[in-house]
């Protein structure tokens, strides 16, 4: 289940974008406007509900936040497998939440296990399962995939978190993301213990944002 969409990209740039054809980043001024949005009116928010509220694509979103809450690499196609081969590895079993966000208009979350890459996929694509295929079937897109991003924003209520790792196309809009955790709602601790470990993944790579 993916949505292929595309939006206008922002021309002005709070940090060039690390490779040609990636999503224009936040500028100076929304990146100022988006970490209050998130200190002070909405902690913790999935992307979905600020970009709605700033009426921008959700990359804008990941880029504007501070590095701390906030780390994204542009993916040539290799790795967009190497990063999904990290949240593979979070487990078959393992619970996390789905989000896609059609045009940044609309959002949707359900619960699934965690997508398994599958064999045999088409080049130029990965497909992803979930519960041995009873559950959500994605067919990736990998040129389609321009930068990835995780976010770790805290919640109002201590001790919990939104962690997301988010695909974004070349226009800034959410291909999938993978969530460990959504505020205070229930989560997996292996989703967690695995979302570190592909963030980590993603630091490790140059930063598409300053």
């Amino acid at each position: 289940m993916i949505a292929h969409i595309s939006a206008f990209l922002l021309t002005a740039a709070f940090a060039a974008p690390a490779l040609a054809g990636a999503p224009a980043c936040a500028t100076t001024e929304q990146a100022s406007n988006i970490r209050a949005y998130y200190e002070k009116t909405r902690p913790g928010v999935p992307l979905a509900v600020s970009s709605r509220f700033f009426n921008v694509p959700e990359f804008v979103i990941a880029s504007g936040l501070p590095a701390s809450l906030s780390v994204g690499t542009a993916v040539t196609p290799d790795q967009v497998k190497t990063i999904w081969s990290s949240i593979d590895a979070w487990g078959a079993t393992t619970r996390v939440s789905l989000v896609v966000s059609p045009g940044s208009k609309h959002a949707f979350a359900f619960p699934s296990l965690v997508p398994i890459t599958q064999k045999d996929a088409k080049d130029g694509y990965i497909d992803v399962y979930a519960d041995e295929g009873r559950g959500v079937h994605s067919h990736i897109q990998l040129d389609q995939v321009a930068a990835i991003y995780a976010t770790e924003l805290a919640d109002p209520k201590p001790g919990f978190k939104t962690r997301a790792i988010s695909l974004f196309g070349p226009d800034g809009n959410l291909v999938i993301g993978v969530y460990a955790s959504i505020k205070s709602d229930p989560f997996d601790d292996k989703a967690v213990a695995g979302f570190e470990r592909t963030r980590a993944l993603i630091a490790s790579m140059p930063r598409i944002c300053g």
